[in-house]
């Protein structure tokens, strides 16, 4: 059965995002102490969500005082969160709760890292991350 699009909607907009990945998409939970990651004089608090098949998710929620942290601090705090969890997906939110940047990246064999942004805004719908998502979705029919 496919994601339900309105479902989904409404999580992300309320942040709902360890409802959105155990129940929506089939993830386990986590149970770590948060990760605290000091990336250019500023401490960042990572906690799991959820994990499925040792790739674990990660919220950073109310990502600094000076609000979203850039890309190049966001590419720091992820080559961090890479000694705790190999494969990850990293939740960055704006104290405003008004921006989201989804952030993973993609290991190939033979080819370097590809870091993989999605930006969603309070005000979009998120189709495109959600038909996203459909990628590390897990039914039952395919658990061992």
């Amino acid at each position: 059965m496919p994601l339900d699009f309105a479902v989904v909607r409404r999580k992300l907009k309320d942040f709902q995002f360890e409802s959105l990945f155990i129940e929506d998409l089939g993830w386990d939970h986590h149970r770590a102490e948060p990760l605290e990651i000091t990336v250019d004089g500023g401490t960042f608090k990572l906690k799991a969500v959820a994990q499925k098949r040792g790739m674990v998710a990660f919220l950073c929620d109310s990502a600094g005082p000076d609000g979203m942290p850039d890309y190049p601090v966001r590419r720091k705090i992820e080559r961090q969160v890479t000694r705790a969890a190999h494969e990850h997906i990293v939740i960055f939110l704006d104290s405003a709760r008004s921006l989201q940047v989804w952030q993973w990246v993609k290991r190939s064999a033979g080819k370097p890292a590809a870091c993989r942004e999605h930006i969603l805004y309070a005000s979009q719908p998120g189709d495109s991350l959600i038909q996203k998502l459909e990628a590390v979705r897990f039914s039952l029919a395919e658990e061992d």
